[in-house]
Protein backbone atom coordinates (compact mmCIF):
# COMPACT_ATOMS: atom_id res chain seq x y z
CA UNK A 1 0.00 0.00 0.00
CA UNK A 2 1.95 3.45 -1.18
CA UNK A 3 1.89 5.97 1.48
CA UNK A 4 -0.68 8.60 0.40
CA UNK A 5 -3.58 5.39 0.70
CA UNK A 6 -1.93 4.73 4.20
CA UNK A 7 -5.74 4.30 6.44
CA UNK A 8 -5.74 6.25 9.12
CA UNK A 9 -7.34 3.46 10.54
CA UNK A 10 -6.88 -0.52 10.46
CA UNK A 11 -7.81 -3.98 11.32
CA UNK A 12 -8.02 -4.60 14.77
CA UNK A 13 -4.64 -6.14 15.75
CA UNK A 14 -3.49 -7.91 19.02
CA UNK A 15 0.24 -8.83 20.16
CA UNK A 16 0.31 -12.70 20.85
CA UNK A 17 0.87 -12.89 24.74
CA UNK A 18 2.49 -16.35 24.96
CA UNK A 19 4.85 -17.64 26.99
CA UNK A 20 8.15 -16.33 24.96
CA UNK A 21 6.59 -12.60 24.44
CA UNK A 22 5.18 -11.78 28.54
CA UNK A 23 9.47 -12.99 29.17
CA UNK A 24 10.49 -10.62 27.05
CA UNK A 25 8.11 -7.89 28.77
CA UNK A 26 9.56 -8.62 31.73
CA UNK A 27 12.90 -8.41 30.61
CA UNK A 28 12.24 -4.95 29.15
CA UNK A 29 11.70 -4.13 32.83
CA UNK A 30 15.03 -4.80 33.89
CA UNK A 31 15.86 -1.90 31.93
CA UNK A 32 13.71 0.44 33.77
CA UNK A 33 14.57 -1.01 36.76
CA UNK A 34 18.08 -0.38 36.51
CA UNK A 35 18.54 2.87 34.65
CA UNK A 36 15.79 4.92 37.53
CA UNK A 37 17.23 2.90 39.99
CA UNK A 38 20.47 3.93 39.28
CA UNK A 39 19.57 7.85 38.96
CA UNK A 40 17.62 7.52 42.28
CA UNK A 41 20.59 5.91 44.01
CA UNK A 42 23.86 8.43 42.93
CA UNK A 43 23.19 10.49 45.34
CA UNK A 44 22.66 8.47 48.73
CA UNK A 45 25.94 6.20 46.59
CA UNK A 46 27.81 9.76 47.00
CA UNK A 47 26.91 10.23 50.67
CA UNK A 48 27.75 6.68 51.38
CA UNK A 49 30.88 6.89 49.97
CA UNK A 50 32.06 10.76 50.45
CA UNK A 51 32.27 11.16 46.81
CA UNK A 52 32.35 14.24 45.00
CA UNK A 53 30.41 15.53 42.59
CA UNK A 54 33.16 14.83 39.82
CA UNK A 55 33.58 11.56 40.88
CA UNK A 56 30.64 10.71 40.92
CA UNK A 57 30.09 11.50 37.14
CA UNK A 58 32.42 9.02 36.44
CA UNK A 59 29.78 6.77 37.55
CA UNK A 60 27.17 8.33 34.57
CA UNK A 61 29.74 8.33 32.39
CA UNK A 62 30.22 4.60 32.90
CA UNK A 63 26.22 3.95 32.11
CA UNK A 64 26.37 5.59 29.08
CA UNK A 65 29.17 4.49 28.03
CA UNK A 66 27.81 0.63 28.56
CA UNK A 67 24.75 1.69 27.15
CA UNK A 68 26.33 2.93 23.83
CA UNK A 69 28.99 -0.14 23.89
CA UNK A 70 26.08 -2.63 24.16
CA UNK A 71 23.85 -0.92 21.88
CA UNK A 72 26.71 -1.04 18.96
CA UNK A 73 27.86 -4.65 20.08
CA UNK A 74 24.03 -5.56 19.90
CA UNK A 75 23.73 -6.54 15.89
CA UNK A 76 27.23 -8.37 15.36
CA UNK A 77 26.30 -10.16 18.85
CA UNK A 78 22.93 -11.68 17.55
CA UNK A 79 24.73 -11.80 14.04
CA UNK A 80 28.19 -14.19 15.72
CA UNK A 81 25.61 -16.34 18.16
CA UNK A 82 22.04 -15.55 18.77
CA UNK A 83 19.57 -13.18 19.87
CA UNK A 84 18.52 -15.82 22.52
CA UNK A 85 22.22 -16.01 23.85
CA UNK A 86 22.41 -11.74 23.94
CA UNK A 87 18.95 -11.66 25.91
CA UNK A 88 20.00 -14.10 28.74
CA UNK A 89 23.47 -12.42 28.66
CA UNK A 90 21.77 -9.37 29.03
CA UNK A 91 20.41 -10.45 32.15
CA UNK A 92 22.86 -11.77 33.75
CA UNK A 93 25.00 -8.71 33.11
CA UNK A 94 22.39 -6.33 34.80
CA UNK A 95 22.65 -8.86 38.25
CA UNK A 96 26.22 -8.68 38.15
CA UNK A 97 26.45 -4.47 37.45
CA UNK A 98 23.63 -3.90 40.21
CA UNK A 99 25.56 -6.22 42.62
CA UNK A 100 29.10 -4.79 41.67
CA UNK A 101 27.34 -1.27 41.86
CA UNK A 102 26.47 -1.37 45.27
CA UNK A 103 29.36 -3.76 46.62
CA UNK A 104 30.84 -0.72 48.92
CA UNK A 105 34.14 -1.48 46.97
CA UNK A 106 36.84 1.17 45.11
CA UNK A 107 35.49 3.53 43.30
CA UNK A 108 37.40 1.62 40.23
CA UNK A 109 35.45 -1.41 41.22
CA UNK A 110 31.92 0.35 41.90
CA UNK A 111 32.02 2.14 38.54
CA UNK A 112 32.24 -1.03 36.54
CA UNK A 113 28.91 -1.84 37.90
CA UNK A 114 26.80 0.81 36.14
CA UNK A 115 28.72 -0.01 32.72
CA UNK A 116 28.21 -3.90 32.94
CA UNK A 117 24.65 -3.09 34.08
CA UNK A 118 23.95 -0.91 31.11
CA UNK A 119 25.34 -2.98 28.67
CA UNK A 120 23.08 -5.76 29.56
CA UNK A 121 20.23 -3.67 29.73
CA UNK A 122 21.23 -2.20 26.41
CA UNK A 123 20.77 -5.92 25.39
CA UNK A 124 18.01 -6.62 27.04
CA UNK A 125 16.36 -3.36 25.35
CA UNK A 126 17.59 -3.92 21.53
CA UNK A 127 17.05 -8.05 22.20
CA UNK A 128 13.42 -7.55 23.23
CA UNK A 129 12.44 -4.55 20.72
CA UNK A 130 13.87 -6.84 17.65
CA UNK A 131 12.02 -9.89 18.92
CA UNK A 132 8.70 -8.19 19.50
CA UNK A 133 8.89 -6.54 15.68
CA UNK A 134 9.80 -9.80 14.57
CA UNK A 135 7.31 -11.77 16.21
CA UNK A 136 4.50 -10.06 16.41
CA UNK A 137 4.09 -8.39 12.64
CA UNK A 138 1.38 -5.97 12.29
CA UNK A 139 0.47 -5.93 16.42
CA UNK A 140 4.58 -5.06 16.72
CA UNK A 141 3.73 -1.36 17.84
CA UNK A 142 1.19 -2.49 20.19
CA UNK A 143 3.53 -4.98 21.61
CA UNK A 144 6.30 -2.70 21.94
CA UNK A 145 4.10 -0.31 23.87
CA UNK A 146 3.21 -3.12 26.16
CA UNK A 147 6.45 -3.98 26.47
CA UNK A 148 7.44 -0.40 27.23
CA UNK A 149 4.75 -0.04 29.74
CA UNK A 150 6.68 -2.84 31.74
CA UNK A 151 9.41 -1.08 31.78
CA UNK A 152 7.81 2.18 32.92
CA UNK A 153 6.14 0.06 35.95
CA UNK A 154 9.43 -1.64 36.43
CA UNK A 155 11.27 1.76 36.98
CA UNK A 156 8.87 3.50 39.34
CA UNK A 157 8.85 0.00 41.39
CA UNK A 158 12.79 0.25 41.47
CA UNK A 159 12.26 3.81 42.33
CA UNK A 160 10.08 3.18 45.14
CA UNK A 161 12.38 0.22 46.76
CA UNK A 162 15.48 2.23 46.68
CA UNK A 163 13.48 5.26 48.42
CA UNK A 164 11.51 3.12 50.71
CA UNK A 165 14.82 0.87 51.59
CA UNK A 166 16.64 4.21 52.64
CA UNK A 167 14.33 5.16 54.55
CA UNK A 168 14.11 2.29 56.50
CA UNK A 169 16.29 -0.43 58.64
CA UNK A 170 16.94 -2.53 54.72
CA UNK A 171 19.06 -0.14 53.28
CA UNK A 172 18.62 1.30 49.42
CA UNK A 173 20.99 -0.85 48.08
CA UNK A 174 18.21 -3.43 48.88
CA UNK A 175 16.29 -2.60 45.72
CA UNK A 176 18.76 -3.37 43.17
CA UNK A 177 19.71 -6.97 45.21
CA UNK A 178 15.74 -7.08 44.48
CA UNK A 179 16.69 -6.62 40.61
CA UNK A 180 19.58 -9.28 40.83
CA UNK A 181 17.64 -11.70 41.75
CA UNK A 182 14.43 -10.93 39.88
CA UNK A 183 16.89 -10.89 36.81
CA UNK A 184 18.22 -14.02 37.64
CA UNK A 185 14.75 -15.57 38.32
CA UNK A 186 13.76 -14.71 34.80
CA UNK A 187 16.54 -16.66 33.04
CA UNK A 188 15.78 -19.34 35.41
CA UNK A 189 12.16 -19.49 34.05
CA UNK A 190 13.45 -18.75 30.11
CA UNK A 191 15.28 -22.41 30.86
CA UNK A 192 17.52 -23.72 28.13
CA UNK A 193 15.78 -23.10 25.42
CA UNK A 194 16.52 -19.56 23.43
CA UNK A 195 15.87 -20.43 20.12
CA UNK A 196 12.26 -19.03 20.00
CA UNK A 197 13.97 -15.74 20.48
CA UNK A 198 15.86 -15.89 17.37
CA UNK A 199 12.98 -15.08 15.01
CA UNK A 200 13.31 -12.93 12.33
CA UNK A 201 17.29 -13.02 12.74
CA UNK A 202 17.92 -14.96 8.96
CA UNK A 203 18.69 -11.71 7.38
CA UNK A 204 21.06 -10.30 9.86
CA UNK A 205 22.45 -13.59 10.41
CA UNK A 206 24.23 -13.41 6.94
CA UNK A 207 27.49 -12.31 6.66
CA UNK A 208 26.53 -10.13 3.30
CA UNK A 209 23.37 -8.73 4.67
CA UNK A 210 22.67 -5.47 2.70
CA UNK A 211 23.40 -2.08 4.78
CA UNK A 212 20.06 -0.96 6.32
CA UNK A 213 17.96 1.80 4.11
CA UNK A 214 18.31 5.35 4.48
CA UNK A 215 14.43 6.07 6.02
CA UNK A 216 15.68 3.68 9.19
CA UNK A 217 18.34 7.02 9.98
CA UNK A 218 15.94 9.18 9.66
CA UNK A 219 14.03 7.34 11.76
CA UNK A 220 16.45 7.14 14.50
CA UNK A 221 16.91 11.00 14.48
CA UNK A 222 13.57 11.78 14.73
CA UNK A 223 13.62 9.82 17.64
CA UNK A 224 16.72 10.93 19.11
CA UNK A 225 15.33 14.66 19.27
CA UNK A 226 12.44 13.21 21.00
CA UNK A 227 14.15 11.19 24.07
CA UNK A 228 16.30 14.10 24.34
CA UNK A 229 13.34 15.92 25.79
CA UNK A 230 12.76 13.45 28.15
CA UNK A 231 16.26 12.91 29.45
CA UNK A 232 16.96 16.26 29.66
CA UNK A 233 13.80 16.94 31.49
CA UNK A 234 14.28 13.97 34.23
CA UNK A 235 17.86 15.16 34.78
CA UNK A 236 16.91 18.64 35.41
CA UNK A 237 13.23 19.44 35.77
CA UNK A 238 14.25 19.25 39.43
CA UNK A 239 15.70 22.58 38.95
CA UNK A 240 12.54 24.41 37.31
CA UNK A 241 10.25 22.98 40.11
CA UNK A 242 12.26 24.00 42.06
CA UNK A 243 12.50 28.01 40.21
CA UNK A 244 9.04 27.97 39.35
CA UNK A 245 6.98 25.88 41.79
CA UNK A 246 8.79 26.67 44.83
CA UNK A 247 9.60 22.68 46.17
CA UNK A 248 12.82 22.11 48.31
CA UNK A 249 15.46 20.03 46.63
CA UNK A 250 14.55 16.75 47.89
CA UNK A 251 10.30 17.37 47.01
CA UNK A 252 11.52 18.75 43.78
CA UNK A 253 13.57 15.59 42.58
CA UNK A 254 10.72 12.84 44.19
CA UNK A 255 8.30 15.00 42.22
CA UNK A 256 9.91 14.33 39.15
CA UNK A 257 7.89 10.66 39.37
CA UNK A 258 4.94 12.15 38.31
CA UNK A 259 6.65 12.06 34.09
CA UNK A 260 6.84 8.19 34.67
CA UNK A 261 3.15 8.55 36.47
CA UNK A 262 2.23 9.83 32.75
CA UNK A 263 4.47 7.67 30.85
CA UNK A 264 2.32 4.71 32.14
CA UNK A 265 -0.61 6.15 31.35
CA UNK A 266 0.10 7.10 27.85
CA UNK A 267 1.77 3.56 27.27
CA UNK A 268 -1.27 1.72 28.99
CA UNK A 269 -3.75 4.27 26.47
CA UNK A 270 -1.51 4.31 23.49
CA UNK A 271 -1.00 0.13 23.28
CA UNK A 272 -4.92 0.21 22.78
CA UNK A 273 -4.96 2.80 20.34
CA UNK A 274 -2.24 1.70 18.23
CA UNK A 275 -4.39 -1.89 17.66
CA UNK A 276 -6.58 0.39 15.49
CA UNK A 277 -5.11 3.07 15.05
CA UNK A 278 -2.53 3.91 12.19
CA UNK A 279 0.88 4.00 14.61
CA UNK A 280 2.31 6.95 12.36
CA UNK A 281 -1.12 8.68 13.70
CA UNK A 282 -0.70 7.73 17.17
CA UNK A 283 3.00 9.17 16.92
CA UNK A 284 2.32 12.51 15.73
CA UNK A 285 -0.69 13.12 17.84
CA UNK A 286 1.94 12.36 20.79
CA UNK A 287 4.32 14.69 19.76
CA UNK A 288 1.87 17.70 19.52
CA UNK A 289 0.05 16.16 23.03
CA UNK A 290 4.18 16.14 24.44
CA UNK A 291 5.08 19.73 23.13
CA UNK A 292 1.23 21.66 24.00
CA UNK A 293 2.01 19.82 27.51
CA UNK A 294 5.69 20.97 27.79
CA UNK A 295 4.58 24.79 26.46
CA UNK A 296 1.75 24.59 29.76
CA UNK A 297 4.31 23.29 32.32
CA UNK A 298 6.73 26.30 30.66
CA UNK A 299 4.24 28.99 31.53
CA UNK A 300 2.67 28.19 34.79
CA UNK A 301 3.88 28.12 38.35
CA UNK A 302 2.62 26.88 41.37
CA UNK A 303 3.17 23.38 42.61
CA UNK A 304 -0.37 21.41 41.57
CA UNK A 305 -0.32 23.06 37.81
CA UNK A 306 3.48 22.01 37.32
CA UNK A 307 2.65 18.56 38.85
CA UNK A 308 -0.31 18.33 36.32
CA UNK A 309 2.14 19.86 33.83
CA UNK A 310 4.39 16.87 34.61
CA UNK A 311 1.81 13.96 34.33
CA UNK A 312 0.67 15.81 30.83
CA UNK A 313 3.78 15.69 29.66
CA UNK A 314 4.84 11.84 30.54
CA UNK A 315 1.51 10.97 28.96
CA UNK A 316 2.20 12.99 25.81
CA UNK A 317 6.37 10.98 25.84
CA UNK A 318 5.28 7.61 26.64
CA UNK A 319 4.31 6.50 23.30
CA UNK A 320 7.64 7.83 21.54
CA UNK A 321 10.05 5.21 22.42
CA UNK A 322 8.09 2.26 22.07
CA UNK A 323 6.80 3.76 18.54
CA UNK A 324 9.96 5.61 17.41
CA UNK A 325 11.90 2.66 17.77
CA UNK A 326 9.13 0.07 15.96
CA UNK A 327 9.34 3.15 13.32
CA UNK A 328 13.30 2.87 12.47
CA UNK A 329 12.82 -1.41 12.92
CA UNK A 330 9.97 -1.03 10.10
CA UNK A 331 11.90 0.73 7.80
CA UNK A 332 15.31 -1.90 8.02
CA UNK A 333 13.05 -4.37 5.88
CA UNK A 334 14.39 -7.61 7.88
CA UNK A 335 17.76 -6.04 10.00
CA UNK A 336 15.92 -5.22 13.37
CA UNK A 337 18.39 -5.79 15.50
CA UNK A 338 20.40 -3.35 13.70
CA UNK A 339 17.83 -0.51 13.59
CA UNK A 340 16.96 -1.23 17.24
CA UNK A 341 21.06 -0.70 17.57
CA UNK A 342 21.72 2.06 16.45
CA UNK A 343 18.56 3.82 18.10
CA UNK A 344 20.13 2.60 21.32
CA UNK A 345 23.20 4.23 20.53
CA UNK A 346 21.77 7.27 19.34
CA UNK A 347 19.78 8.00 22.24
CA UNK A 348 22.88 7.31 24.55
CA UNK A 349 24.74 9.52 22.87
CA UNK A 350 22.34 11.99 23.56
CA UNK A 351 21.45 11.24 26.36
CA UNK A 352 25.34 12.77 27.60
CA UNK A 353 24.86 15.72 24.86
CA UNK A 354 21.26 17.07 25.07
CA UNK A 355 21.75 17.72 29.34
CA UNK A 356 25.06 19.03 28.96
CA UNK A 357 24.08 21.93 26.56
CA UNK A 358 21.17 22.93 28.12
CA UNK A 359 22.70 23.06 31.98
CA UNK A 360 24.90 25.43 29.43
CA UNK A 361 22.15 27.45 28.71
CA UNK A 362 20.99 27.48 31.85
CA UNK A 363 23.71 28.77 33.33
CA UNK A 364 23.48 31.63 31.15
CA UNK A 365 20.03 32.37 30.48
CA UNK A 366 19.06 30.14 33.67
CA UNK A 367 17.01 27.18 34.00
CA UNK A 368 13.37 28.42 32.89
CA UNK A 369 14.46 30.14 29.55
CA UNK A 370 16.62 27.49 29.05
CA UNK A 371 14.01 24.76 28.83
CA UNK A 372 12.03 26.72 25.87
CA UNK A 373 14.67 25.02 23.60
CA UNK A 374 13.55 22.27 23.65
CA UNK A 375 9.99 23.14 21.79
CA UNK A 376 12.68 23.07 18.87
CA UNK A 377 12.94 19.65 19.19
CA UNK A 378 9.03 18.68 19.46
CA UNK A 379 9.15 20.74 16.32
CA UNK A 380 12.08 19.44 14.51
CA UNK A 381 10.91 16.01 14.80
CA UNK A 382 7.65 16.43 13.90
CA UNK A 383 8.91 17.74 10.59
CA UNK A 384 11.09 14.68 10.43
CA UNK A 385 7.85 12.87 10.55
CA UNK A 386 5.69 14.56 8.07
CA UNK A 387 8.78 14.57 5.38
CA UNK A 388 10.03 10.92 5.80
CA UNK A 389 6.93 9.31 6.98
CA UNK A 390 7.56 5.42 7.78
CA UNK A 391 4.59 3.65 6.19
CA UNK A 392 2.61 0.44 8.26
CA UNK A 393 3.43 -1.77 5.15
CA UNK A 394 6.94 0.00 4.62
CA UNK A 395 7.85 -2.49 1.94
CA UNK A 396 5.15 -1.50 -0.80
Amino acid sequence: MSKGHDPALHAPTRPVRDRVTLLAYAQLGLLGWFVYGFGASLTLLRDDEGLTRTAASILSIALAGGGVLGSLTAAPFVRRWSRGLMLRVGSLLVAVGSLVYISDGPLWLVTAGPFLGSLGASYCAVGVSAYLEARQGAAADAALAEANLTGSVAALIGTLAIGIGATTVLGWRTGLVLLAVIAIVLEVIRGRTLTPFDVGTAMESRRDAPRVPGLVWWAVITLVLLTSVEITLLQWGPDLLRERGGFEAGAASATIAAIVIGMIIGRLVGSRLVERVSSELVFGGSILFAAAAFAYTWLVTGAVPLIIGLVLIGIGIGMHFPLGIGRAMRASLGQPDRAAGWTSAGIGIMSGVAPFALAALADSWGVHRAFVVMLAFFGASFLLLLWKPVPEDVSA
